[in-house]
């Protein structure tokens, strides 16, 4: 990845009291951090899930720390008033796994210096890695690009793009309704229930069915771009009934949207990811499979045997399998 860095943070680095190890890892987490604050809110803060980081390196704290002593970085900090004396303010680190709210930070130094390029390839060790990788040169893909992003945890690879042309004859096995699902079962697990919305994974019924018949929407795909603006938008939905008809979820979203309007989307992506690149992918009963977010590409020969591990995996999500 290529990054800038200025002179000062490069001596913060080279200065570190570790080992040379740490110094290389140092600057990956420094990398990571440049590439999280091109999504910075206008206070220069931008969010930093630990999951990512420790993907990077497992005591990636330790590097975290030290930068905030060198003034590199700082934390966000929420005020909180004492209880015992209302003049008496603290700030404390804020975050809440619970919300998916991760800790923020900003640079203190401008980050504008020499252009390097970091190796933050860190997924080779994961059978993942190594099953797309395979995958794709067994297909006879001559450039091989596999990447995971920072916001939702996706994966991206060499076939994404186009691959419903270049896999004809394979097969996917889908989750059904991913997110509105994921965000049903999240919900649940919480205590937080909407009947309405409940009602429609509970009887087993098609939700953008379910959707375009309650708010009387002309097709599918009408249906699921208002799930996507509800969950990613900044508040902007082009049906606003559907704040009424699951006035429990609207709330739920918007908590999840104090901080920024996109973390529902992230947190619901980071949730999809660690379902089927963490596990499914990474325990895959075969040696030939290409995920594409909330889905996986297979032979035909192995659709069958995926489809069943999935299921048994996962009995409260829905999977289909389906011809490309």
């Amino acid at each position: 990845m290529i990054i800038e860095i200025n002179n000062q943070i490069k001596k913060v680095i080279n200065e570190m009291p570790y080992n040379k190890t740490v110094k290389k890892n140092a600057l990956k987490i420094y990398a990571a951090l440049y590439l999280l604050s091109k999504r910075k809110n206008k206070f220069g803060y931008f969010s930093v899930p630990s999951e990512y980081l420790s993907t990077i390196n497992k005591r990636y704290i330790r590097i975290i720390r030290y930068f905030e002593e060198q003034n590199i970085i700082e934390s966000y900090k929420r005020p909180v008033l004492d209880e015992n004396d209302i003049f008496n303010t603290k700030y404390i680190r804020y975050y809440d796994t619970n919300k998916g709210i991760c800790m923020k930070y900003r640079f203190l130094l401008p980050v504008d210096g020499d252009k390097i390029n970091v190796d933050m390839i860190t997924n080779r060790n994961f059978r993942w890695y190594e099953i797309i990788e395979n995958s794709l040169l067994e297909i006879g893909y001559d450039e091989i690009k596999i990447s995971r992003d920072s916001f939702g945890r996706r994966v991206h690879h060499s076939a994404i793009k186009d691959y419903k042309n270049d896999f004809k004859g394979f097969w996917t096995i889908d989750a059904v309704a991913s997110h509105p699902r994921l965000l049903y079962l999240d919900m649940k697990e919480k205590g937080i229930v909407d009947e309405k919305y409940n009602s429609i994974f509970e009887n087993d019924k098609d939700f953008y069915l379910e959707l375009q018949h309650l708010l009387n929407i002309n097709d599918r795909q009408e249906a699921k771009d208002l799930f996507m603006y509800w969950t990613n938008s900044a508040g902007y939905v082009p049906n606003y009934k559907i704040h009424f008809i699951f006035p429990k979820v609207s709330e739920y979203i918007k908590s999840r949207k104090s901080g920024s309007y996109k973390d529902m989307c992230s947190y619901l992506q980071r949730i999809e990811s660690k379902i089927w690149i963490d596990d499914i992918l990474n325990n895959i009963p075969v040696d030939f499979a290409l995920p594409i977010h909330d889905c996986v590409i297979v032979k035909e020969n192995d659709a069958d045997n995926v489809l069943e591990y999935c299921k048994n995996k996962y009995p409260e999500l829905k999977f289909k399998k389906e011809l490309i």
